[in-house]
C-alpha cells in the first residue's frame, strides 16, 4: 500500500523536479504576484514589480508592505 497520494502524481521526469518543489515554486511566485499588485496599487511601475516579485518573492512582499502610498494628485 501506498504512503503517499503525491506519488499517483506525474514524475515530472521531464524537468527532474519533485512535487513539493513544484509547490513550493508556485506559492513563491504567487507570492511574487501579491506583491507586484500591492506596489502597483501604491503607484509603483507594475513591469519591475512582476520581476521583481517573481525573483524575490517573499522580500518582495516585504518591501511592497514597507512601500509608502502614492501622494494624490493636485
Amino acid at each position: 500500500m501506498e504512503l503517499s497520494y503525491l506519488t499517483h502524481l506525474p514524475d515530472l521526469a521531464a524537468v527532474g523536479l519533485s512535487p513539493i518543489t513544484v509547490i513550493m515554486m508556485f506559492l513563491h511566485c504567487l507570492i511574487g504576484l501579491i506583491a507586484a499588485r500591492m506596489a502597483y496599487r501604491k503607484g509603483a511601475d507594475l513591469g519591475v514589480w512582476l520581476l521583481w516579485g517573481m525573483v524575490g518573492g517573499t522580500l518582495a512582499l516585504v518591501m511592497a508592505l514597507q512601500r509608502p502610498p502614492r501622494s494624490p494628485e493636485p
